[in-house]
This record gives C-alpha cells, structure tokens and sequence, in this order.
C-alpha cells in the first residue's frame, strides 16, 4: 500500500533517561506537520592506493537528527514542550510554573520520544528535546506553536501504543489578554492592554546542542547555553502605547525595558506566557492593521529582577 498523509499521526513517550527510548503514552491531536531531518556524518578515507579513484573506503563519524513539530496548541498538551525547554515542573495543586533557569542547576529537562509516521512506515526519534519553542496568535485566529528538536538518529520499524486521542481545549485569539510594563522590576502581568492587543510571537531559545563523547557515535548527551529568543506585539496605537513608544524613542542612554504577560484562558484552563525585554530596535512608527494604526514593538529577553519574576522567560498552565 502506497503511504498517503491523511493516516498519518503522531505519539510522544516521556523518558525517564535521555535516550532511553520509552514507550508512547500520548496521542497528540492538532498537529499540522512533522519534519524528521537525519544528520550523518561521512567521511571518505582519501588514502594512497596507487590509483586515481576518488576513495576505496568510508567511516560514519556521528549520526542524529533535527526537526519540527507545529501545530495547533492546546491548553492540556502544552505542559509537554514547556517540560522539554524548561524543566520539568512538578504540579503545585492545579498549577505548573516554569522559570527560564539562571545557572541549570540541576538540568531537569524532560526529554522525550517521538512516534511519527503510518503503519508500515513509521519512525521513531528518542531523545528528543526542544532547542525552540516558537508561539504565535492573532485576533480572530487559533493560536498555534512549532516546536525545533534535536534527537537520536531516527529509526523505523517502531509501533503505535494503544493511547486513544485525548479531549483537549485548543487555545484560540480570542482567549488572550496581553499586559505590558515600563522597566524590568515590575512582575508582568501589572497593567493590562484591555482591547489593544492585536497579534503577538514568541520565540524562545535555550541555544542547547547535542554533545558526542568517545565512545558514542549518537550524542549521549547536551549542553544549555544563554536564552534568547524575540518579542514581537502588534498593538493598537492607543495613547497608552503612543507613550511606550515615545519613552523609546526618547532613550538615549539606555533602551527601554519591559515586562509582558500573556494570558490565554479559557476561563477553566489559564497559560500564562511571561518575558522581560528591551526594545533593541525602535518600532515602526505607522503600520495599518485592517485600516487600524498600530504599533510593532520587537523586544528581545533580558534579565528582570522582580522578586517574583528573576528571569528572561516564563510560563504557567492551570488546569482544573
């Protein structure tokens, strides 16, 4: 039987060690695409044979894998890419929270296993772990994410688990409320932008990266390095945002700081989206969204020392 993408579909399984291939245990639902990128490196040994041939032989040196993962988010599968880029959190009641770690001490990511493809023809990924988050939304939009992995190399021949399709509540544009702040000590979420927000892109980075040692051709392990990533807000052009714009524009020693909160909720189930940034690149002084004037304010993640928010990024889910 020919392979043909609308039976196609997509389980993870969460390690216990990295790349100890566990079993699947979610089905995910609202995936739109799924991008598996082998990596092998190759030499050939270009020795003197007395001949003029290109090679007589080859070694592979390292083998892995990159990849995609981008959809529609949902409030009750969320936790797994925010386990796998942050740490895991352990739930506090209803609550999970998630801070962007000063040091990675101790590393805790959540590393997984990802099951993709169809019957007779599908492909197993462990040790897979986020390196980007990417999460975008607009006015009268579903909200979506796409997730940039490393892993193992892939295999196949793997098997889907017994794991039903689970009810979950997707995330939609109209569910989000944005507040913004002036500086970098104030916790987010202080002033909210009642009907002023218009889209919004998160892009969060961990700059992490696979390590090989001797003795391994796949990587046994990685290494985190600084958060970084991007803000982008497209806001109405109230006089609320007029006078944001105006502080940026007026700095001239130092760029202007600022502390974001996006909520999402659904009334039942609430993600929070958390950033502190300094807006780097002044904004486009007039853009038109529909025949509406607004602002794009591009912030880039840096330090905020509010005792309740000691990070560049964050993120909370309440489920009931």
């Amino acid at each position: 039987m020919a392979m043909i993408t609308p039976v196609e579909k997509v389980q993870l399984g969460v390690e216990a060690a990295y790349g100890d291939a566990a079993a699947a245990t979610v089905t995910m639902v609202g995936v739109e695409e799924v991008e598996i990128e082998p990596h092998v490196d190759a030499e050939q040994l270009v020795d003197k044979r007395g001949t003029t041939m290109p090679a007589h032989e080859a070694v592979i040196t390292r083998r892995w894998c990159e990849g995609t993962i981008s959809g529609y988010l949902n409030y009750q599968q969320a936790y797994l890419m925010l386990d796998g880029m942050f740490g895991f959190a352990t739930p506090v009641g209803t609550v999970r929270t998630w801070l962007a770690s000063l040091d990675w001490t101790p590393e805790v990511e959540k590393s997984m296993v990802l099951y993709y493809g169809q019957t007779g023809g599908l492909f197993k990924v462990a040790g897979l772990l986020p390196s980007e988050i990417r999460i975008s939304g607009g006015s009268g939009e579903a909200v979506k994410y796409s997730v940039r992995f490393f892993g193992l190399a892939p295999t196949d021949g793997a098997v889907f688990a017994a794991v039903a399709d689970p009810a979950v509540n997707y995330v939609m544009g109209s569910h989000c409320v944005m507040a913004l702040d002036s500086g970098l000590t104030t916790a987010p979420g202080a002033t909210a932008l009642a009907d002023t927000a218009f889209r919004f892109e998160a892009v969060i980075t961990a700059n992490r990266r696979p390590v090989w040692h001797l003795g391994e051709i796949a990587p046994d392990s990685w290494r985190n390095g600084r958060w970084g990533g991007s803000l982008r807000l497209t806001l109405e052009a109230t006089a609320t945002v007029m006078g944001y714009l105006g502080d940026i524009l007026d700095a001239a020693v130092v760029p202007q700081g600022y502390t974001t909160r996006i909520r999402m909720t659904n009334a039942s189930q609430i993600l929070d989206l958390r950033n502190a940034g300094h807006a780097l690149v002044p904004p486009r002084l007039i853009t038109d969204d529909d025949g509406i004037t607004t602002v794009e304010l591009d912030l880039a993640p840096a330090y905020g020392s509010n005792v309740g928010f000691v990070s560049c990024w964050g993120a909370e889910l309440t489920l009931p």
